[in-house]
């Protein structure tokens, strides 16, 4: 796996930290480490933190932390997504679909 340029950013710091990674120098973070620091950040008091772990041209990978009832409105994403629950219970509308996503499962969707 090649990744072009990748960027980690940190909405609690503010800052955006970019650096490059080839099949000699892989991306590795620890999920829940990274989960832990999003309790701690600014945005969790309003029930939903982020923060964007991988950012490549193709491919984008962002960790949330929601609180119970928390709900992100209603958008698009132009790629194809990814949702897994690592934690707790998600229901997710997608088009007229809904889906439940209990701990542990994944969802993958097409573009739009």
């Amino acid at each position: 796996m090649q990744f072009e340029e990748t960027k980690i950013q940190s909405h609690e710091a503010g800052g955006l930290a970019t650096s490059s990674a080839t099949q000699e120098r892989p991306i590795q973070f620890d999920v829940w480490e990274e989960l832990g620091e999003l309790r701690h950040n600014a945005e969790w008091r309003d029930g939903i933190a982020r923060k964007v772990l991988i950012r490549c041209p193709d491919l984008q990978i962002t960790l949330r932390a929601m609180k119970a009832n928390a709900r992100i409105p209603r958008h698009h994403n132009p790629g194809r997504i990814c949702v897994q629950t690592i934690q707790g219970h998600i229901r997710m509308h997608a088009g007229d679909k809904l889906f439940d996503l209990p701990q542990g499962r994944t969802l993958v969707l097409d573009p739009g």
